[in-house]
């Protein structure tokens, strides 16, 4: 039944009802629907919101539309020629159990709020799927997109581009949240990381540091490859050579090493990027129990924001990300992709914002 009081769309109310029908067994391939007229006597709402809803379907093939004679229940799809299916109203949002947020990054804990609430809002429920090795390494073990459990993916984070692609062969629609893969025709949502990178170093610069390193996690992850290329761009600007010696990118378990190398007279920096506030936050700790002081004797910068950042002695300076608007428009982007609405693929990068607080001094 329709319920006025909801905060879903009433055309997506009786989408769904129509849907259900056909699920039931009620409304047959070929069957006739109702006019527009009459549906609003069913359902109890204007004819502009029954035409919404019927417009939706027709534009998902799951209805058809015959000039003169009505709008019928469609058998196969034109385009795959495969039955069609249902919208379950669902979507998955598909992490690494490496980045998952109760492992190691709150991070997305931020990006998942935005995913949530936008998906409420706009009448879809959400699957929260973890990925390891036994689904990445064969994606016949994916039950969400086999069983035909959501209407589409958001892919959070660095995952293989071979996984990516065998999933977006099965014809799901997908978005990828922070992370990108060129020429692959996906719509993607990400940070502006080489340049807000750029712009804290820049920061660190203007304060008078020369010696600024770069520490934290592989580069192999495009998020923070992108962030190394920030950091040698504007060492490259502000006539600064780079060194080697002043870049380590270990694991981010290994920071008394990083911390151990760094005491070495070619490797010590008067400030150091790191890759992510949590490394930042670690490597802080680590120098603080070898008796450094932040930032009497080194200037210690993050990136991300993350709330731990400024709750830390002494808190973080950092760049700010919008993490749930991340989630937000990615929401977006699928549903419009999963109700045929939108044609083009793009890539979205969010502006970044650097904050300054008292982790970093000026030589």
């Amino acid at each position: 039944m329709i319920d006025k009081t909801s905060h879903i769309p009433l055309y997506q109310q009786v989408r769904k009802a129509i849907e259900d029908r056909v699920k039931s067994g009620k409304l047959k391939p070929g069957d006739i629907i109702e006019s527009e007229k009459a549906l609003c006597k069913i359902y109890n709402v204007s004819q502009i919101t029954i035409r919404k809803a019927i417009s939706d379907l027709v534009n998902m093939g799951v209805l058809y539309r015959v000039p003169g004679k009505g709008t019928f229940l469609s058998s196969l799809s034109e385009k795959s020629r495969v039955p069609f299916l249902l919208k379950t109203n669902n979507i998955g949002f598909v992490i690494r159990r490496e980045h998952h947020p109760a492992f190691s990054n709150p991070f997305y804990s931020f990006v998942f709020r935005g995913v949530e609430s936008e998906a409420r809002a706009r009448g879809y429920n959400l699957f929260y799927q973890l990925l390891d090795h036994n689904i990445i390494d064969d994606t016949a073990n994916f039950k969400l997109v086999n069983e035909n459990k959501v209407d589409g993916l958001l892919l959070v984070g660095e995952m293989p581009h071979a996984f990516i692609s065998d999933i977006k062969d099965k014809g799901i629609p997908l978005v990828l949240i922070d992370h990108y893969i060129n020429d692959l025709g996906l719509d993607a949502v990400v940070t502006e990381n080489e340049k807000g990178a750029y712009q804290i170093v820049k920061y660190l610069i203007d304060l008078g540091h020369r010696k600024i390193g770069f520490w934290g996690a592989s580069l192999d992850h495009g998020t923070f490859m992108e962030r190394f290329k920030g950091y040698k761009r504007a060492l490259s600007d502000y006539g600064i050579k780079f060194s080697e010696n002043l870049v380590e990118t270990v694991l981010l378990i290994e920071n008394d090493i990083i911390v151990d190398k760094m005491f070495e007279p070619d490797n010590m920096p008067t400030a150091v990027l790191a890759c992510n506030d949590l490394v930042a936050i670690k490597v802080m700790s680590a120098l603080q129990d070898k008796g450094l002081k932040i930032p009497d004797d080194i200037s210690i910068a993050g990136f991300d924001d993350i709330e731990l950042g400024s709750q830390i002695r002494p808190p973080l300076t950092t760049v700010r990300v919008q993490r749930e608007q991340m989630g937000v428009l990615a929401v977006k982007k699928l549903i419009n992709n999963i109700e045929r609405k939108n044609n083009k693929c793009e890539k979205t990068v969010l502006t970044t914002e650097l904050v300054v607080r008292q982790s970093c001094k000026a030589v």
